[in-house]
């Protein structure tokens, strides 16, 4: 009996710990400001306090935070930090309540200045901000025994000294006060930090936290913790209290073979690993979601990527031979497993190994019936043929891919909106033939046909590449290792036609990751994305509205989390804003490498879950503290590998309404109404199966889904066009939708081929008001084989300053030849470097340059000097000097724009410049020898030298004063007066002088003109086109000027009985043709009486 009660206990106890524990969740309303930066601050507290369970979801907008009273009571308590001057009544009502009913709220520093427009916040707060000066203190307790204020030390800060007035000294203990200081406005100690009670909730106040100087403090960190901890409340405390009992800690033990890349001190301790259900008690997901464990080891290990078929079934790829089991003849030990949920918990209950005997595959996808695997250096298309869901076809698509570095070569496969297979691949590249064409290229994306028929290289990145995202329209999006989460690949190669000028750029607003765990071990790009893998978008209802196929989630296992970046449209290109974190995790050992959107509309994680991430450089006792090897894969060998592990979550929103689905065994019927499915996964998935099942009795209601609003009209277009039933009317009808995502789309569809041609310019694409649209017009016009009619259309567009200026249009016009028309010539715009004469300088180097040595032996002197005659203008010049040689430099960081032209330059003066290297000069770095000034060498007096170059892509680079370069110099170099302008295009003014026409040059061009010949849309006298009205006595009916307005505005007034159209496919033609050719078809039509 004793026994009965005990395990009754036992298991009740249990029970309540589960059901009445939780982590503390606190809302962090900060602002989108540079002061009071709480979009640097709050990472801060979030990795400070994310070990002890203590939350933050992160908002910026008032209205986020307080519009709805539910979501904001799903909190324990709300922290202010920003300078938000109103509130609305509701707002303030819904605040007012939060903390009554019982919640806590925690106003720090400027949050006293805020809602001004509601005299009660400050009696809510306690007190309002009047004035501040500055200076460094530290505020005294003057309520020891207070639990928040229980164990909070110094906290010795600059800050802003803030007094107060309207105070609220009801039901308030002020327990930090702040002696005075000389210029104060009061004499008497100024409350500083305070506790207050209204109604049933509990108000935590402090003034300190200007800026970083307080926030990186540790007593301040713990001030906030404490204040936290007391504002929730008792009930809420225990609650926290319990979650932190229940949960396993992290434990630790001393090993050898952990790399310290970051130098410090010691090197971290090698955690222990945790249980799936332990490892998640140390994971934070945003409120409102739910981490939820799909399958584990033992069932899986090491899954490196991952799948779903049309039966929503989860295919794993499992490498346990990763990295550096390079096995031969890659016979190994790795497979694709088929993991099922039978009985729909959540979880998976069967397991089935559909090939086998693998070494180190990267990637799969579903095509042809089928799967295709990345090998390296094989692509394998695998399919079962009779069932039983084991792979008994399996043959090489096509070989090339450098098997050297296991972590440098394909991944990411994935099937495309065109209906090609799309893929990554890093710095082991591939170098080999598909269908007889040569292809050599590397880190970037690629696209391939299923059937191994055509490969073309997309979009070249400039690191390893490890992610690729499609958003709903079909844009590429990708993420590479070392500060670089979000490209945007707005621009094919086949462009450039093997030129290396810009095809993608990172469009990240910031490279950093925001861990919850101070506890991160990286190689490089510290405290940033330094394997930043995958690109996914929310593509279904999995996730809030607002997120919808804008925001991308991007894998950062070094860090133990997942970020956010929130993609937007920015003129013909796209900007990435960062989100934060979606999930983050103390447990050392969670490493997301993989997350996409699943058929149940939720994000699923892949987590390799391994201490060791890290795969290269080799650790020496210079950079990482121990010497170790280099293995077979390129990664350095390491004892603390793990290959036991491997788990699969996920991320489920609690919004999400999904039903379960299916497309096993589909007619095409229901293939074609889940072309409209919410889930892109699903769309893509019917669209696959349509093509791949060449289902034509599908193309009567495929063409019928043309008219809806995208994204079924997008894949209803690609589904023909897989089936080669994409007729040139459907498609002519696409290409003026008024949806725009459509008509790019129906632009991307188009042959390279003279009817391809035909049908680009007879649709008015080129001229698009949507930016967006025009780029691929543009893109599409320079895949062509370009002649002079396509030069002359790029030079005609070119006058436009929209396109001229805008980064990405641009790029193919230029690539098209395009001249500049007018241009005479260019003048220097203002000198874009910092400091550029030194003058500002702290007597050592000078303000905005540091310096960076890349190799050297002896001594070298980086400083200023100011003696008389050695500086070219001003009292100062920047001194470099080697007694042993040296390959060094001073430089300073600029924002560049893509395809402009830089003139760079400075004075040097050199003493004894010798060695090897260049000797004395100025380059780009990023840019090397393409924007490099010649070298000066021996003993000279000052010299100017100059270099003007172009600068390629987008991108913040270093300019620097360089000694040595590409080799060791030594002696002395003076650097003065240095200047980095952008040259800026000037041209010569028009005479808007009246051009005649020529009724017989204009009858030409209407009938014969490539690009703008009217007579495929128009007909006169019975002969040409029908898709306009006959023009036939125009000349009658209608004034000069409107027939002028459209030839150039087509748009303007559409010819009566075209307005159900929405929009005249033409053309502008002054971008087609140039003035005295506009003149000439003026002329012809005139005639037409």
């Amino acid at each position: 009996m004793k026994l009965r009660v005990f395990l009754l206990l036992l298991v009740l106890g249990t029970f309540w710990r589960e059901t009445f524990s939780s982590p503390i969740r606190v809302l962090f309303l900060g602002h989108e400001s540079k002061h009071h930066n709480s979009n640097e601050y709050y990472p801060i507290l979030s990795q400070a306090l994310g070990r002890d369970a203590i939350y933050f979801d992160y908002v910026t907008s008032v209205g986020r935070a307080l519009d709805n009273a539910e979501y904001l009571n799903r909190f324990d308590a709300l922290l202010l930090y920003a300078n938000h001057p109103r509130i609305t009544s509701d707002q303030w009502k819904n605040l007012l309540d939060f903390v009554k009913g019982g919640k806590g709220f925690v106003p720090v520093h400027c949050a006293s200045w805020c809602f001004s427009n509601v005299p009660q916040f400050d009696q809510l707060v306690g007190g309002r901000f009047k004035s501040h000066q500055g200076a460094v203190f530290s505020p005294r307790i003057v309520a020891k025994d207070h639990p928040a204020v229980s164990g909070v030390g110094e906290i010795k800060a600059w800050d802003e000294t803030y007094f107060h007035h309207r105070h609220n000294p009801e039901n308030r203990t002020v327990l930090m006060v702040r002696d005075p200081l000389p210029g104060d406005p009061h004499k008497e100690p100024e409350p500083w930090t305070w506790v207050r009670k209204e109604g049933k909730g509990r108000v935590f106040y402090t003034a300190s936290g200007h800026d970083e100087r307080v926030w990186k403090n540790a007593g301040f960190q713990n001030l906030l913790k404490q204040g936290i901890l007391w504002a929730v409340g008792d009930s809420v405390r225990k609650r926290h209290e319990a979650f932190l009992a229940s949960r396993e800690p992290l434990k630790y033990e001393k090993r050898d073979n952990v790399p310290n890349y970051e130098r410090r001190p010691e090197p971290l301790p090698f955690q222990l690993p945790l249980s799936p259900e332990e490892s998640i008690k140390h994971t934070q997901v945003p409120v409102g979601f739910s981490l939820e464990l799909f399958v584990s080891e033992p069932e899986i290990v090491n899954p490196i990527y991952f799948q779903w078929d049309e039966r929503g079934r989860l295919w794993v790829v499992e490498s346990v031979d990763y990295p550096n089991e390079v096995k031969p003849g890659r016979k190994g030990n790795d497979r694709i497993k088929i993991c099922e949920d039978t009985d729909g918990d959540g979880k998976a209950d069967k397991f089935t190994i559909f090939a086998d005997g693998f070494n180190i595959p990267t990637s799969m996808t579903f095509a042809r019936g089928g799967v295709i695997l990345a090998h390296a250096p094989d692509f394998f298309f695998l399919k079962d043929t009779d069932g039983d869901d084991k792979a008994d076809v399996r043959e090489v698509l096509f070989t090339g891919f450098g098997p050297g570095d296991t972590h440098a070569g394909p991944s990411n496969l994935r099937y495309g909106l065109d209906n090609w297979i799309y893929g990554t691949v890093g710095y082991s590249r591939f170098n080999g033939e598909v269908n007889g064409e040569r292809h050599n290229f590397g880190s970037g994306t690629f696209r391939f046909r299923a059937d191994g028929s055509e490969m073309e290289f997309l979009h070249q990145y400039n690191n390893n590449t490890w992610g690729i995202g499609l958003n709903e329209q079909g844009d590429v999006f990708g993420s590479t290792a070392n500060n670089n989460p979000s490209f945007f690949g707005g621009v094919p190669s086949r462009v450039h036609d093997g030129q290396r000028r810009m095809t993608a750029k990172m469009i990240a607003s910031s490279p950093r990751f925001f861990p919850i765990t101070p506890n991160v071990r990286q190689v490089d790009a510290f405290d940033a994305y330094t394997a930043g893998c995958g690109h996914a978008f929310a593509t279904s209802s999995g996730f809030p509205k607002a997120w919808r196929n804008r925001r991308a989630f991007v894998c950062g296992p070094t860090g133990h989390l997942l970020g956010m970046y929130d993609v937007r449209p920015k003129g013909s290109g796209f900007e990435a804003v960062n989100a934060f974190s979606l999930v983050a995790s103390a447990d050392e050992w969670f490493s997301p490498i993989v997350a996409e959107v699943g058929p149940d509309g939720n994000l699923w994680i892949a987590d390799w879950y391994n201490f060791i991430i890290q795969h290269n450089p080799t650790p020496n006792p210079n950079r990482g503290g121990y010497a170790a090897k280099t293995g077979r894969g390129n990664a350095h060998v390491n004892p603390n590998r793990d290959r036991k592990h491997g788990r699969i979550y996920r991320l489920v929103y609690e919004a999400n309404e999904a039903k379960p689905f299916t497309l096993a065994k589909a007619s095409w019927k229901k293939l074609v109404r889940a072309l409209g499915h919410d889930n892109m996964f699903w769309r893509l998935t019917a669209q696959r199966l349509l093509v791949d099942g060449k289902f034509k009795e599908a193309v009567p209601s495929l063409k019928k889904l043309l008219s809806e609003p995208a994204p079924s009209s997008l894949h209803a277009l690609w589904a023909l066009h897989g089936l080669q039933a994409l007729d040139k009317n459907a498609h002519a009808q696409c290409l003026i939708s008024k949806d725009s995502a459509l008509r790019r789309n129906a632009i991307r569809a188009v042959a390279h081929d003279m009817e391809g041609q035909k049908m680009l310019y007879d649709s008015a694409s080129l001229a698009d008001a949507d930016l967006l649209v025009r780029l691929d017009a543009f893109v599409k016009l320079a895949s062509f084989s370009v002649d002079q009619g396509i030069r002359k259309t790029a030079s005609l567009l070119m006058q436009n300053q929209q396109n001229a200026k805008d980064e990405w249009l641009r790029l193919p016009l230029q690539a098209m030849g395009a001249g500049e028309l007018d241009l005479v010539g260019y003048e220097p715009g203002p000198n874009l470097l910092p400091n550029p004469s030194f003058e500002d300088n702290d007597g050592k180097l000078p303000k905005g340059w540091k310096v960076r040595t890349y190799s050297g032996s002896g001594k070298a002197e980086h400083l200023i000097d100011t003696a008389k005659g050695f500086a070219k203008s001003g009292k100062a010049s920047l001194r470099i000097s080697s007694d042993g040689g040296h390959d060094t430099s001073a430089y300073a960081s600029v924002d560049l724009k893509s395809g402009v032209r830089y003139s760079l330059s400075a004075w040097i003066r050199t003493e004894g410049m010798e060695g090897g290297g260049m000797g004395a000069l100025l380059n780009v770095h990023e840019l090397q020898q393409k924007a490099m000034t010649k070298g000066i060498r021996g003993t000279n007096d000052w010299r100017k030298v100059e270099t003007v170059f172009e600068n390629p892509s987008a991108r913040r680079v270093t300019v620097n004063s360089l000694f040595g370069g590409w080799g060791r110099s030594k002696g002395k170099a003076w650097y003065d007066d240095l200047s980095l302008t952008e040259m800026k295009p000037v041209y010569k003014e028009r005479k808007d002088a009246e051009v005649k026409g020529r009724v017989e040059a204009g009858r030409k061009i209407f009938q014969t003109h490539l690009s703008a010949g009217c007579a495929r849309c128009h007909k006169v006298d019975g002969a040409g086109g029908e898709v306009g009205p006959p023009l036939d006595g125009i000349a009658a009916r209608k004034e000069r000027d409107y027939l002028y307005d459209s030839l150039v505005k087509p748009n303007k007034v559409l010819a009566d009985g075209y307005e159900k159209f929405g929009a005249s496919p033409m053309p502008p033609m002054d971008i087609l043709l140039d003035r005295q050719e506009l003149a000439d078809v003026m002329s012809y039509l005139l005639t037409l009486k």
